[in-house]
């Protein structure tokens, strides 16, 4: 049986694992001028390996030359800390929003083999890709959702199962619902631009 222990921010989590509302939609505001102006400046971030060094300079060289994105009352005159994971988190919502106007179909049959990176320090993008994969009417009702709204919470509710049957005996993961919104919007987009699924399942 999986051991899953998910620390999500559905009522007052610690700080490190809050979602500030007014700090999500301000970034996914960003993110969302991003992708209007070059789709291919988004896909270009996401491609990039995640946590490292070349996905932070790019973050900053995006919030430079896109500052205007960051301009007028939502963005506080570009007054943004942003993290690179944040970032990608959003640009992947975004991208696939955009990109994507229906929710998709529903898998049948067993499901398809997933590989993971094989780096343990992506575990965490390892299993939302391949819950996204498992449960892509979960994950697609997960982005389509208002942070903090009752259609999030049944989402999660939903998508639960996929995450918990992806996650590796005895791993620990933490998210708060930024983070974990962003994880299974880049599984989902992934999954539906086919560049998630051959080999065998983590776990």
């Amino acid at each position: 049986m999986m051991i899953l222990a998910l620390a999500i921010a559905l009522s007052a989590p610690p700080a490190a694992q809050s979602t500030d509302p007014r700090t999500y939609r301000i970034m996914q505001q960003f993110a969302a001028c991003v992708v209007r102006g070059d789709k291919a400046e988004a896909r270009a971030f996401l491609a990039m390996a995640p946590e490292g060094k070349e996905a932070d300079a790019a973050m900053r060289r995006m919030a430079k030359e896109r500052s205007a994105c960051l301009r007028g009352p939502a963005g506080d005159g570009g007054k943004l800390k942003m993290k690179a994971a944040s970032l990608r988190g959003a640009l992947a919502e975004q991208l696939y929003l955009a990109e994507y106007s229906a929710a998709p179909a529903a898998p049948e049959g067993e499901h398809a083999a997933f590989q993971g990176s094989g780096d343990e320090k992506l575990a965490s993008y390892d299993v939302t890709r391949c819950a996204a994969m498992r449960d892509p009417v979960g994950a697609d009702m997960l982005v389509r959702a208002d942070l903090n709204s009752n259609a999030e919470r049944e989402a999660l509710r939903k998508v639960m199962p996929a995450i918990a049957g992806c996650t590796p005996k005895g791993a620990k993961l933490g998210f708060d619902r930024e983070l974990l919104r962003g994880l299974m919007a880049e599984g989902l987009y992934l999954h539906r631009n086919g560049a998630v699924g051959a080999g065998a399942g983590p776990g």
